[in-house]
């Protein structure tokens, strides 16, 4: 549709104001009106909680509007789709995080007004939604290292530095960092193996930069699985080389599709879109197409790779 011919949208527009692409003296009453200019009905929320804005979105659902615009980075977008997960209202992220995995991922732009025009003129479409342990993730799952480091990052530093302060707390930690024996099992069977780190992942990117499951699809029902598995010191050296440069073959690098895996051994730690949230053992496992998400107008991003009868252009 043209601008011109827009049919008016129902929607609310939550605000993380501690994001860290979030202006302090963002015009909030400028924004509404920038929306009620191209017929777009919008609502005010800023939550104090990731809990909230979990309820804020459910709330949304349940009056059915059409849109729910998040403004702020993976965090929350990962919040909001908690509260939106098998509802026909849609996920649209605005980015204003630290890295902003989700909108590289789906070609969403940056930039509050450009990212609001591209959904107001863009699509809906199906996703999958990744779940564990009463969460959801829209990325992916990371168990072992990379939760240890994720749990220990400052925020602070993260809002002054973005994914540098990620980069900052791993080399603290790599020389404590051990591999753990672990086991887990999938509908395929069971494995047992020494352990550093294992992704779970629906879509793509890491850390935004790193294309550790480059095959990954966000609608085919399945989590690619990365579990990288050093034995001893020249391994680990090994595979953190080949992770810095994209590689994938290595015969320490275990790698697995599946609609679901649980991790039995307890005690490893936990990431979901890069915010730690506890301990194994818990269960993973790929919700098929629960989440509807506002992309542009166009072609879909590579990431889709399923075809969408369902898609709805506004």
């Amino acid at each position: 549709m043209t601008p011109a011919t827009q049919r008016e949208l129902r929607a609310t527009l939550l605000v993380n104001p501690v994001a860290r692409g979030v202006p302090r003296d963002l015009d909030t009453a400028e924004l509404l009106s920038y929306l009620a200019r191209r017929q777009v009905r919008t609502s005010l929320v800023i939550p104090g909680s990731a809990a909230e804005a979990t309820r804020e979105a459910a709330r949304s659902a349940e009056r059915g509007e059409d849109i729910l615009f998040v403004l702020g980075g993976d965090g929350s977008v990962r919040d909001a789709a908690l509260g939106l997960a098998g509802s026909e209202t849609a996920l649209a992220a605005v980015p204003a995080g630290t890295v902003n995995i989700w909108a590289k991922e789906a070609g969403i732009p940056s930039g509050i007004r450009r990212a609001l025009h591209a959904h107001i003129y863009g699509q809906s479409i199906h996703m999958d939604l990744g779940r564990a342990a009463g969460q959801v993730f829209l990325l992916m799952a990371g168990v072992g290292w990379d939760a240890r480091i994720a749990r220990h990052v400052s925020h602070r530093l993260k809002r002054l530095s973005g994914d540098l302060a990620y980069m900052a707390q791993a080399a603290l930690m790599a020389p404590r960092l051990r591999p753990s024996r672990v086991r887990w099992s999938t509908p395929s069977g069971e494995a047992e193996h020494l352990l550093a780190w294992m992704i779970l992942s629906n879509s793509r990117l890491y850390g935004g930069k790193v294309r550790l499951t480059p095959d990954a699809a966000v609608d085919d029902g399945e989590l690619d699985v990365l579990a990288f598995c050093p034995e001893k010191l020249t391994d680990t050296l090994r595979l953190a080389v080949k992770v810095v440069r994209g590689a994938r073959d290595d015969r320490r690098m275990i790698r697995m599709r599946e609609p679901s895996l649980t991790i039995e051994t307890p005690g490893l730690p936990v990431q979901l879109d890069g915010d730690y949230i506890g301990e194994t053992p818990m269960a993973f496992s790929s919700d098929h197409r629960a989440l509807l998400v506002s992309v542009p107008a166009g072609p879909l991003a590579p990431i889709f790779h399923a075809p969408h009868d369902d898609r709805r252009k506004r």
